[in-house]
């Protein structure tokens, strides 16, 4: 085995034992039920090919792969501030039912634009750390 590949596996089994932890304490749950947008899963999808191509020797995507996985995040931080914004009528903020409408809307969307935000940050740390350890050359 080469001493990339020893390192790379090396990286990947750090970040897996990262995600196993945060699984056990229930905050990937968390971030995959609150992203009703369900982009975190386009982000973990595309993340994952990403991956697997690096491991099969094809690398000069990884830089690129970043930009999108952060670009996915934000994008899904803008959909869940549309969400967040698109139930408030200050009409109906006059009754309790009414509030309790807004605030549940105000959470959903904050749930989407955290949530997204930041598994698309967390793939796109990983990927940079992959990128660095095989020494591919970002995207000029």
């Amino acid at each position: 085995m080469n001493t990339t590949l020893a390192k790379l596996i090396i990286l990947n089994t750090c970040w897996a034992a990262l995600v196993v932890w945060a699984s056990f304490m229930g905050y990937v749950t968390f971030v995959f039920e609150h992203d009703i947008s369900r982009l975190s899963y386009v982000i973990t999808a595309v993340f994952s090919a990403a991956l697997l191509a690096a491991f099969a020797g094809r690398t000069a995507h990884l830089h690129r792969t970043e930009v999108w996985l952060v670009t996915l995040g934000l994008i899904g931080n803008v959909i869940g501030f549309i969400i967040a914004l698109q139930e408030i009528d200050t009409g109906s903020l006059g009754t309790e039912e009414g509030v309790q409408r807004v605030a549940a809307s105000l959470l959903a969307g904050m749930g989407v634009a955290f949530c997204s935000t930041l598994v698309g940050a967390v793939a796109a740390l990983w990927t940079s750390t992959v990128a660095w350890v095989l020494g591919v050359e970002g995207v000029a």
